[in-house]
């Protein structure tokens, strides 16, 4: 099956995964088991960076195409750049209001 895209683009092929510096900050101050099951999900942004369901939302009320990638009680904020997904954030559900207000 063909991933589906926004807008009726095909899968044109493998996405790189980046993680900003704050992003590897906030990685490493998890426990290993929240690392490797974070770790899982944001491959899955390597293929397609918006899989079907309901693990992935728009951030509202942003000029940018920032999005959120729910991963149990975390959220991984990230954002696209040509065929680069750019992962800003990983934080716990409880900070990631906070960062969502400094998007704007």
């Amino acid at each position: 099956m063909t991933p589906t895209f926004p807008s009726g683009r095909k899968n044109v092929g493998k996405f790189r995964l980046t993680l900003s510096p704050k992003a590897v900050k906030d990685l490493d101050r998890f426990a290993d088991a929240v690392c490797t099951k974070v770790i899982s999900a944001m491959k899955v942004l390597e293929e397609n960076p918006f899989p079907r369901g309901k693990l992935v939302k728009k951030i509202r009320g942003t000029e940018s195409g920032y999005y959120r990638l729910r991963v149990d009680k975390y959220r991984v904020f990230y954002m696209l750049e040509a065929h680069t997904v750019v992962v800003l954030r990983i934080l716990s559900k409880k900070d990631a209001e906070k960062f969502i207000h400094t998007l704007n």
